[in-house]
């Protein structure tokens, strides 16, 4: 028997249903179908709220990055020093992508690439998250703290990095770092040797 939601309701069990699945899979791999299975109702009725796959997985990435930005707002300020609040930074980042999997991989999917046309707002959003690794790249040399160079091309460096090690500790790629504190140990390494390679 199909079941009954407001109509607010269905659309945040939607996106909860589809967070849990990515987490699950361990990739963005589901459909609209699948949902309203999964919720026991009509996949009409997910349609109301979701047109396609893409809208739902857009809706998810924008949650994700609203998120993620008023995470780093609320560490990166506890930094004293603009070491401090690259380190934190590099963690927050870690430590969210570790404990929000479904919606950091739906973050930077490659189908969002055609979904900012339809939701300009999900291009600001990721745009306004990386515009805060650069001001403190940018806050750095300024203080003749990093080396100078191009603040675009440094933030784009050091969120590389600090990315691919995340998507690699969520696969599974690295063998060593399986326990907690060796999970902690191995971010600490990666960010220290990104410190460095920017100090002066």
């Amino acid at each position: 028997m199909a079941k009954t939601y407001h109509h607010g309701d269905l659309k945040s069990e939607a996106v909860k249903k589809a967070v849990e699945i990515i987490q699950k899979k361990g990739e963005v791999d589901f459909t609209l179908r699948e949902i309203a299975q999964s919720l026991k109702v009509s996949h009409t009725a997910v349609y109301r709220h979701f047109t396609s796959k893409q809208d739902l997985l857009s809706y998810i990435a924008e949650e994700g990055f609203r998120a993620f930005s008023e995470k780093m707002m609320n560490e990166v300020p506890k930094g004293k020093t603009v070491r401090q609040k690259l380190r934190i930074a590099g963690k927050t980042y870690i430590e969210f992508a570790l404990n929000n999997v479904g919606h950091y991989r739906s973050m930077f999917h490659q189908e969002l690439r055609c979904a900012t046309e339809q939701r300009p707002e999900l291009e600001q959003v990721g745009a306004e998250a990386f515009m805060t690794l650069m001001d403190l790249i940018s806050e750095g040399m300024k203080n003749q703290v990093f080396k100078k160079d191009d603040p675009r091309t440094v933030a784009r460096f050091v969120w590389s990095s600090i990315h691919g090690f995340s998507i690699l500790l969520l696969d599974g790629q690295f063998e060593s770092l399986q326990s907690k504190a060796s999970i902690q140990d191995g971010i600490d390494h990666h960010l220290e040797m990104i410190e460095r390679a920017l100090l002066k």
